[in-house]
């Protein structure tokens, strides 16, 4: 009779541990306390960030001239965008009874915050986002196509489909891009300008390489939309001149040339470089992770390509801005 006892309180006792056990190694889940303080905490970190980077370019608006480097120029460009995003943020925050709808900017359009209020993990949702619109393009085009009547169009429609399908089942679309050049290109600023096309292709092609909210779509007439494009273009043709050896680019600052250009290639790998970056920006650390180095050549090849792609353009004038904008997602080879 004991050992029967024994054995019965032994097994509960083994039930009761497993019970234990197993409810131990379940993820508890974040309460909404704990959620609203990391919130809170991250908007802190990132107002510091925020205010540190002031007193940076501080500091490098007192350089010389020649001695300003690209970095030193990005950085400028986005502290002057994070200003002035910022500003209504924080105007409307400062506004009685109006100041309640400010989080909803965080909440709705978080793009549209400073580049340092934005969440580590919010960096790949966008990537991931952006890289989704930039594949529909070519399909845009085509669907655009589909509703053009007027003779100019038609006159340039089907070389330049054929040109398409042509890079799309090219075994080095670099090659065939590269070789099609002035050729196409002028075909594309004749029959392709950037007027031409609807709204809901100047919001994708504005998507891809600008990273725009759908903000942009209530807010941005079509004019808006090609003037910004057109300027990417060009203060994208003199980053180019400043980027010098692309061997000596950080992982951070090869997937940044990358996604500014419209170029998504291993998104999971891109995703975490900017995740980790912006962590370290955040915590003020130096915390590396490991990218595979075929990964890494892949992206310098592409940068390269694209690179070389618009540098060609550039000895014609006016630059193809539209060839420039379809290619890049035809350049991306899997």
């Amino acid at each position: 009779m004991n050992n029967l006892y024994l054995l019965n309180y032994s097994h509960h006792v083994i039930y009761s541990n497993f019970r234990l056990i197993s409810s131990s190694s379940t993820p508890v889940k974040p309460t909404v306390i704990s959620r609203i303080r990391y919130v809170l905490k991250h908007y802190w970190l990132g107002s510091k960030l925020l205010y540190n980077n002031y007193r940076a370019i501080q500091g490098i608006k007192k350089k010389d001239e020649n001695s300003i480097t690209r970095i030193d120029k990005l950085s400028q460009e986005q502290f002057r965008y994070d200003i002035r995003v910022g500003i209504p943020f924080v105007t409307l925050f400062n506004i009685p009874i109006l100041g309640y709808l400010a989080p909803l900017i965080a909440f709705f359009a978080p793009k549209y915050l400073p580049s340092t209020l934005i969440m580590p993990t919010q960096q790949i949702t966008f990537l991931k986002d952006d890289a989704k619109t930039s594949s529909s393009i070519i399909d845009s085009f085509m669907k655009f196509n589909e509703t053009q009547y007027n003779d100019e169009t038609i006159y340039g429609m089907i070389p330049v489909i054929q040109f398409i399908n042509q890079v799309t089942t090219s075994d080095d679309p670099y090659k065939t891009i590269i070789s099609s050049i002035p050729e196409y290109s002028i075909l594309f600023s004749k029959c392709y300008p950037l007027s031409s096309f609807s709204r809901e292709h100047l919001l994708i092609l504005h998507k891809s390489v600008l990273h725009s909210s759908f903000l942009a779509r209530f807010f941005l007439s079509n004019y808006s939309l090609e003037a910004q494009l057109e300027m990417w273009q060009y203060k994208t043709l003199i980053d180019d001149k400043q980027i010098g050896n692309i061997d000596k680019l950080s992982p951070y600052e090869l997937v940044s040339s990358l996604s500014k250009r419209g170029l998504y290639l291993h998104l999971n790998d891109m995703g975490k470089i900017l995740e980790n970056q912006q962590k370290n920006n955040l915590n003020k650390t130096n915390e590396i992770i490991e990218i595979n180095q075929k990964i890494l050549n892949d992206w310098k090849q592409l940068l390269y390509q694209w690179i070389d792609i618009h540098k060609k353009l550039s000895k014609y004038n006016p630059i193809s801005t539209t060839f420039l904008l379809h290619i890049s997602p035809l350049l991306v080879k899997q």
